[in-house]
């Protein structure tokens, strides 16, 4: 009975041991933070307020109605290391890409929005 009680309080001060989790995450590139597409005013903001604050888009789609779309993109990544306690450890990379498309409309901007993918 006392090595039952003395194997279950081991087992359960090393489960807590186990398992160790490390995360990092690094901007790899960053065109535009949340504070600044917070700042964008509908209907306001113009084109070289948005030439201004955040640099050259990416991307300039033109259409035929006059709607123009810039797209600005943040990369980043994600490094996640799981390790069961000295036995093995698996490095898990991915990588987050966030496209801002900005649409402007008789050059003010009337729409925006962020996109997300992860890889």
């Amino acid at each position: 009975m006392f090595k039952a009680a003395i194997a279950g309080a081991l087992i359960l001060l090393l489960t807590g041991c186990l398992v160790t989790v490390d995360s990092d995450s690094r901007p790899i590139h960053t065109a535009w933070d949340d504070g600044d597409v917070s700042r964008l005013e509908l209907g306001k903001s113009d084109r070289e307020w948005v030439r201004t604050s955040f640099g050259e888009p990416i991307t300039k789609l033109q259409y035929a109605d006059g709607t123009e779309i810039w797209k600005y993109r943040n990369r980043s990544e994600k490094d996640t290391e799981v390790g069961l306690f000295l036995v093995f450890s698996v490095d898990v990379e991915s990588e987050r890409v966030e496209t801002l498309s900005v649409e402007f409309l008789d050059g003010v901007v009337s729409n925006y929005w962020v996109e997300e993918d992860r890889y």
